[in-house]
C-alpha cells in the first residue's frame, strides 16, 4: 500500500479558488522515508490549495507531537511541533521542484507534497531536546548529572597521574593488542 498517497493532490480537476485537505502523518508516513531520523512523530497537517488559473498556493500547517531521545539522559521525551509553510507552485513546460518556487511541467497532473512536509518536519524539530525538568529525567542519569554519584576519574582505572597510561586497572583483553606493534 502506498502511504504516501494522500499527501498527492490531483490539482487538474479542481476548480479556481481554495481547496482544503487534511493528511495524518505517522510512523508509516516516516517509514517511507529511508533517512528519517526519527518515525515517531505524530500529527496532522492541514492543507489549503488556493488554485489561481496556472498558479497554485498551498499552505501546510502542521500540529502534532514527536518522541525523540533528550539530550540529558536519553530517555523518551515527547515535544510539540507546530509550524505553517508555504509552496508556491506554476504550470510551465518543464518539471523543476528544487527552486523555491517550484514549476511542474504538462505531464504532472498532481501536486506531491509528501517530500517538502517530510523536510518541514524535520527543520521544525527543537534543537535542544529537553525534559521539562531535571526531575523528569531518568533518575539515575539525574543523579550522576546532579554530581552526588563518583566522579568519571575515579571509576576509569587511571591512576590519576596527569594522564599517563599505566597497566593497573586495564582489562587483560586488551595487553594482547599492545604486543601487535
Amino acid at each position: 500500500m502506498d502511504h504516501l498517497a494522500l499527501f498527492r493532490i490531483p490539482f487538474v480537476g479542481l476548480k479556481p479558488g481554495l481547496h482544503d485537505f487534511q493528511m495524518e502523518v505517522d510512523s508509516l508516513f516516516f517509514d517511507s522515508f529511508p533517512s528519517s531520523e526519527t518515525n515517531q512523530i505524530t500529527g496532522l497537517a492541514n492543507v489549503t490549495l488556493d488554485k489561481l488559473g496556472s498558479k497554485l498556493d498551498c499552505v501546510v500547517a502542521f500540529t502534532g507531537e514527536a518522541t525523540l531521545p533528550c539530550d540529558r539522559c536519553l530517555a523518551d521525551v515527547t515535544l510539540a511541533i507546530s509550524f505553517e509553510e508555504r509552496l508556491v507552485v506554476q504550470l510551465g513546460e518543464t518539471t523543476n521542484t528544487e527552486d523555491d518556487i517550484w514549476t511542474l511541467g504538462s505531464e504532472c497532473h498532481e501536486l506531491d507534497i509528501s517530500q517538502p512536509v517530510f523536510e518541514w518536519i524535520h527543520l521544525h524539530l527543537p534543537l535542544r531536546r529537553l525534559h521539562e525538568s531535571l526531575e523528569d529525567c531518568d533518575p539515575d542519569v539525574a543523579e550522576y548529572l546532579s554530581g552526588s554519584s563518583e566522579k568519571p576519574s575515579e571509576t576509569s582505572g587511571s591512576s590519576g597521574s596527569g594522564g599517563t597510561d599505566e597497566n593497573d586497572g586495564i582489562d587483560p583483553r586488551w595487553n594482547a593488542l599492545k604486543d601487535l606493534k
